[in-house]
Parts: C-alpha cells; structure tokens; sequence
C-alpha cells in the first residue's frame, strides 16, 4: 500500500497540545513540547492552534476560526477531554452536598467531539485523535486543594467518598469513549496513555498538578507519535 505524503498538519487541544508545564508554581510553555519534536523529526510544519483550558465547545469554536488552516492541512490533530472531565473543585469545596456534574457532561461531549470530526472531513482533512495521558490523583488532589481551608479540603473528599483515587474516576471515563468515538467513527487514534501506564516511575513523566505531562512524559508522547506514524499514514 502506498504512504500518503503529507505537507501540512494542524492540531487544535487543550493545554497538553500547547505544551504547557507546571515550573514551581506557575505555568509555561516547553520549549520542546511534543508538538516541535514532531514537527522537527518528520520536517513537517504544524499549526500548533491549541489553547489551555480549551474543552470541546471552545474546541468547536477554534475549529471554525482556522477553517482555512485545516482546508490546507492533510492531518488535523485533535486532543480534548481532560478539561471536559474535570470539575470546579471550589465550588464542589463550597457546596459539597449539590449536585456537581463535569464541565462538559459525557453527552455533550460526545456529539461535539463527533461534530469536530464531522467538520475537518467535510474540509477535506484527515482527523486523528489523541487519547489522554495518565493522571496521578494524588498530586492533583493536592494541587486543587492547596489554596482551600481544612475544612473545604474534607468537603471535597467527602464528595468524592473518601478515597481520592476515585477523583480520575471521570477522566478515565473520559478517556475509554475517546477509544470508543474513533472506533465508531473510522478514525485513527494514537494512544498516548499506555507509555504512562508501562513506566514504573510515571509520576516523572507529569508534573506537580498531576495532570499536565512534564518535559519527560512529551518526549514520550512524542516518541509515541513517532512511532506509529508510518502505520497511521498507511491506514488513511
């Protein structure tokens, strides 16, 4: 089967896909996110339009303003779903017996993500989708509790039954309907989460918040991308 040759590739995400990483206790861009080490090691350029926090629907929104960018690209990238299935923490920490639901409930979520597909086909780009890497529930309980009183700290463990395992409960969730969604709509998915879950150190491949990969976990994402490139193509 003949590889299809590729010119030009666009990937739209959240934070993970921009490259930010947690340095002490402010946020960056690395400087050699996984996104520029692809970029150099396929000598390919790739318009990098992700943006942190971004979700689905703002996903959706981003999508529509680089129209023109995805029309003229071969591969478009697509990374959602950590931000979609987390939740406000404070407000969870203020109100521990409400109800509380993620910022994008799983519905929702789907038929946007399917949306996006949708969109960069008709444009006449090839979407694949990212899975998500792994979370360390420990740090992030202690990231998004850091600035709360002891009190708001024990709401949100209540909330979450005791057993702050349970807070990756949604994100891997999460994560399994993205397996699901590409296979449901033919499209490729490279599987960035299983080189977190071999590495007997992974919590070196995050950073302190637990959630955002450290310089180490993007070179292993972009190893992962690297890898499976050929087989992506090939499956076009």
């Amino acid at each position: 089967m003949k590889t299809k040759v590729i010119h030009q590739v666009v990937a739209l995400g959240d934070s993970i896909t921009k490259g930010v990483v947690l340095d002490g206790s402010r946020y960056k861009i690395l400087n050699n996110s996984f996104v520029e080490q692809c970029q150099e090691e396929l000598s390919l350029p790739i318009d990098n339009y992700a943006r942190m926090g971004c979700t689905v629907e703002k996903g959706m929104q981003i999508l529509e303003q680089h129209e023109e960018a995805v029309r003229h690209s071969d591969i478009t990238f697509l990374e959602y779903g950590g931000n979609d299935s987390d939740f406000n923490w404070q407000e969870i920490a203020d109100a521990p017996t409400l109800q509380h639901y993620p910022k994008t409930e799983l519905p929702l979520f789907m038929r946007t993500y399917q949306s996006m597909i949708e969109r960069v086909r008709e444009w006449g780009s090839q979407p694949v989708l990212l899975s998500l890497p792994l979370m360390d529930h420990e740090r992030f309980f202690r990231f998004i509790s850091r600035n709360m009183t002891p009190e708001q700290t024990d709401s949100v463990l209540g909330w979450i039954g005791g057993q702050v395992e349970r807070i990756r409960n949604y994100h891997d969730m999460y994560n399994l309907q993205l397996f699901r969604l590409a296979a449901t709509e033919r499209v490729p998915i490279v599987d960035i989460t299983s080189p977190f879950l071999v590495n007997m150190d992974y919590t070196q491949c995050l950073c302190e918040d637990g959630i955002h990969p450290s310089s180490i976990g993007h070179d292993m994402i972009a190893t992962q991308i690297l890898q499976n490139w050929k087989p992506l193509l090939s499956s076009f």
